[in-house]
């Protein structure tokens, strides 16, 4: 079948699905990745993703009479959709982002492992009812493959002994109660950074990347906006997509509301994540009829992201959420490895010989990020959600945190699209 065929089959089944499906998440589907982007300079592995003709997309503007001169504060997936979007309509937009890449939590590894292959940092899988996500990735013409290999017995430890759950069974069951079956998930073929590096190459004279900004400061004619850089931006709107764990970095006269400001200072929980991957020189779980992946009650997923790669060295990869992140975070990389080797060997037995590195990341750790994705508790939603994307004065919010689609890309597009509708029709009614 033919590959863009077979890409469009996918996600017309998957919006089949969404019909039948609610939109409405239950609160445990959080448990999801978060992610980042890709660095500026460098392309994704899969070749750059032509941009359709086509303007169908779910945040499509009309073209405005009135163009805005628009400050986006972060090129996550939040920023660069509402940018995307703004631009496209006839407005002046400048996305000032503190990292050197773009794609925030969307953060796929190109240069961490040999033999060319990646895994993802951050966002992974993709359900079939996040029409917007789909809808998007089909704009740009991107390719989807399953994101769950369809072969090979996946794994299970609970207390140190390990049983073995054929492919069948597992992947027609759901990863967490309410989400969609394992089989209903995707992934961007080349790597989940393809989606931003689609936005940002039609974004590329608006992103000024290394800039973090410092203050913002408006008032009844204007936002003036300062970075660390000692640059200087007038706008008629700023739109602020920084996470809350990091929002206090920033300045904002007048103060920002005392939701906002509880919210960033700890008052809406976030949910911590660590991943460890070890790079293998060849598949030896294939002997054993195994795939790579599997579950264990640390709690911990473990994933083989090269499973479809075609190559025969191999990345198993543990991704730990929560307190066990919290927990592997506490110690130093040595003990990482072994804490999740041990487990590991409960299923894959003497593979220390054939190990080509080891990496971890942590999303905690990250100066800009300082966590995974917004994970509050009933109450702090209740007290706070309704405050966190409301626009104060001339300064707007959006980011997966102002939706209600906590750790998905999904989240961030549905906030991107909201404000920027919100700005455009400022002077568009």
């Amino acid at each position: 079948m033919d590959k863009s065929n077979y890409t469009k089959n996918l996600v017309n089944q998957a919006r089949r699905k969404f019909l039948k499906q609610s939109l409405v998440m239950c609160s445990s589907a959080s448990i999801a990745a978060c992610g980042g982007g890709s660095t500026p300079t460098q392309l994704a592995t899969s070749p750059l993703p032509p941009t359709t003709n086509s303007n169908d997309t779910p945040g499509i503007l009309t073209e405005t009479s009135a163009p805005l001169n628009i400050v986006i504060i972060g090129a996550g997936m939040s920023g660069l959709i509402a940018g995307y979007e703004l631009l496209r309509a006839g407005h002046q937009v400048t996305i000032l982002e503190a990292r050197d890449r773009f794609g925030g939590r969307v953060h796929t590894l190109y240069d961490t492992f040999e033999n060319g292959q990646f895994a993802e940092a951050g966002a992974s899988r993709i359900p079939s009812n996040h029409n917007l996500t789909l809808s998007y990735i089909e704009h740009f013409e991107l390719n989807i493959d399953p994101f769950y290999p369809r072969t090979n017995n996946y794994f299970n430890i609970q207390n140190n002994v390990s049983s073995i759950i054929s492919a069948q069974e597992y992947i027609n069951q759901p990863p967490w109660p309410g989400s969609v079956n394992r089989s209903d998930f995707y992934k961007i073929r080349g790597g989940m950074a393809n989606l931003p590096l689609a936005l940002a190459n039609s974004l590329s004279d608006n992103i000024v990347y290394a800039s973090p900004v410092e203050s913002v400061q408006q008032s009844n004619e204007n936002v003036v906006i300062y970075t660390r850089n000692n640059e200087q931006y007038l706008a008629d709107r700023v739109l602020c997509t920084v996470p809350l764990p990091v929002l206090n970095k920033i300045s904002f006269t007048p103060p920002l509301s005392d939701q906002k400001t509880l919210a960033s200072n700890g008052g809406y929980d976030y949910t911590d994540s660590t991943r460890l991957y070890t790079q293998f020189s060849e598949r030896f779980w294939l002997a054993d009829n195994l795939n790579g992946w599997g579950d264990t009650n640390w709690p911990e997923e473990v994933w083989q992201p090269t499973w479809d790669s075609g190559e025969s060295s191999g990345i198993i990869q543990s991704y730990l959420r929560d307190t066990t992140a919290t927990e592997i975070d506490s110690f130093d990389m040595l003990q990482q490895i072994e804490s999740v080797h041990t487990r590991w060997q409960h299923v894959f037995p003497q593979f220390e010989d054939i190990i080509i590195r080891n990496h971890v990341h942590s999303w905690q750790k990250e100066i800009w990020t300082g966590s995974a994705y917004a994970s509050p508790t009933n109450t702090q939603n209740v007290a706070l959600a309704s405050h966190i994307g409301l626009a104060e004065g001339r300064v707007h919010f959006a980011g997966e945190h102002a939706s209600q689609f906590h750790g998905w890309i999904q989240g961030a597009i549905a906030s991107g699209i909201r404000a920027a509708n919100e700005i455009h029709n400022l002077t568009n009614r």
